[in-house]
């Protein structure tokens, strides 16, 4: 069960965190001096680790993944 709490959380976050970062993104910047954080990288990265939990979830409820149970064989 805590698997589950813990996956569940990880995706909120995930998903959280991209929006943030999708709205951090497309405000204008009128200042001559860059960004400190570069967002777009953030919102990336935070839309790949939500789909992680996702795979995750998947696993958890007992549909392996994984290149040995792929349709495609090693690829």
């Amino acid at each position: 069960m805590l698997h589950w709490i813990l996956t569940g959380a990880a995706f909120a976050g995930a998903v959280a965190l991209a929006i943030l970062a999708n709205h951090k993104s497309g405000q204008t910047w009128d200042e001559p001096r860059p960004r400190l954080i570069p967002w777009r990288l953030v919102m990336i990265v935070a839309v790949f680790l939500a789909l992680m939990a996702i795979v995750h979830a998947f696993n958890l409820m007992g549909l392996e993944t994984g290149r040995e149970n792929s349709p495609f064989g090693r690829f």
